[in-house]
């Protein structure tokens, strides 16, 4: 199965960068096979404080991928700019989950607005957390903590999680992302290794970067925010990484057979970024 990966692509055209976003999905689509699905890993709009004119980003971006994948399931992963960047209240999560209504699971952690789910594709799992809850921002909670151990837990060959905001940023945001709560995040990570989680995606810093995080065992963060967003290479920590940052305006193209995981990074022209497998034997 082949799953293509798009994060950060807000811009100034009624939320969206268009032109890159058009870019990328038009490259995407001369690849074969064509992604069973897509994953939007959150700032896939630009937001606002007004909960209509959020519904109508959100509305056009589900439009413009339709015309590429035409009836095409989304898994939607919020980013700070769908709840307006720093909330107060859930109104934007609302918002957000009354437009992908008819994409989102019943599989989700009740209390937030069905934004942390979980769906599975034959013997993969993707779970999706939220760190940009009002009261929880750049947290995952006890609460998400406890339930994503639990449906980490199952007995399923392939586990790979989505939250928008990195664990382990390299540069423009590093110490406003997860790791500005070492505790919860430690926690986190703790539970990806524990759960035998394979693959970690994130985006918010707007570039490509890989790394293996070493705990007790190696396990990739990949931070995919190169779908529109202004570039940014500068870092202020590499340690684990293997390549980048790379400012590049890129998607993701995920596939998942009986040998393993395979991800490829590609440009908007075609070209191969990265490319990487975890054997699954």
């Amino acid at each position: 199965m082949r799953f293509l990966i798009l994060s950060d692509s807000k811009g100034k055209e009624n939320g969206i960068n268009k032109k890159v976003l058009i870019k990328l999905l038009k490259e995407s689509c001369k690849l074969t096979p064509k992604p069973e699905c897509i994953v939007l890993c959150g700032d896939n709009v630009a937001g606002s404080d007004v909960e209509e004119v959020l519904a109508s980003q959100l509305q056009n971006l589900r439009s413009l991928i339709d015309r590429y994948y035409y009836g095409k399931p989304l898994i939607p992963v919020i980013g700070n700019h769908e709840v307006n960047n720093d909330p107060q209240d859930d109104r934007y999560e609302k918002t957000f989950s009354r437009i992908y209504s008819d994409m989102l699971p019943n599989t989700y952690l009740n209390g937030y607005n069905r934004t942390v789910f979980y769906t599975d594709y034959d013997d993969t799992r993707f779970i999706v957390l939220n760190a940009f809850h009002f009261g929880e921002k750049h947290k995952i909670v006890k609460k998400q903590l406890s339930w994503l151990e639990e449906v980490a837990s199952v007995n399923i060959k392939n586990k790979i999680v989505f939250v928008h905001s990195p664990a382990f940023p390299t540069g423009a945001h590093f110490s406003h992302c997860l790791d500005a709560y070492p505790e919860e995040r430690n926690t986190f990570w703790n539970i990806v290794q524990k759960c035998n989680i394979d693959l970690v995606f994130s985006g918010h810093e707007h570039n490509y970067s890989r790394r293996k995080i070493e705990y007790k065992k190696g396990i990739y963060q990949v931070i995919t925010g190169g779908s529109g967003e202004k570039l940014r290479d500068k870092f202020k920590d590499k340690k684990g990484v293997i390549i980048g940052p790379i400012a590049k305006y890129h998607f993701i193209m995920f596939d998942v057979d009986s040998d393993g995981i395979k991800v490829s990074a590609i440009t908007s022209e075609g070209k191969l970024l990265d490319e990487f497998k975890i054997d699954k034997f």
